[in-house]
């Protein structure tokens, strides 16, 4: 069983603003920045970051496959992203096995996909 939510708190809009004069604008909804990988008990924990940076609010949606122990988890995940902003996602895998663990960022409703990245756990 594999579980993702979003690890960090709504922003305001002056937040959201600030953080976009901060950075240089980027495409539409890509993977920011790197990928971490956290160790506790018998879970691991991948942190992952989305960006956008459009002034335009946009449904996404981030599917997950996870390949370990020759079984196949999936879950997505459709969430609303808003305008320059950086959404923080704790994915969850319940075992400490060696997994490969494929995410996708597309926008809904067309399922475009804008970023995906393959990830080995060892």
């Amino acid at each position: 069983m594999i579980l993702l939510k979003e690890s960090d708190r709504p922003k305001s809009l002056s937040e959201k603003l600030a953080e976009y004069l901060a950075r240089p604008p980027q495409p539409i909804l890509r993977f920011y920045g790197d990928f971490k990988i956290e160790e506790s008990g018998d879970k691991r924990h991948i942190i992952l970051a989305v960006r956008n940076g459009l002034p335009l609010p946009l449904l996404y949606g981030i599917y997950v496959r996870a390949k370990y122990n020759s079984s196949v988890d999936y879950i997505e995940k459709t969430d609303h992203i808003g305008p320059f902003s950086v959404d923080d996602w704790r994915l969850t895998l319940d075992t400490i096995a060696p997994a490969v663990v494929e995410i996708v960022v597309g926008i809904i409703p067309f399922e475009i996909m804008t970023d995906r990245a393959e990830i080995t756990v060892r």
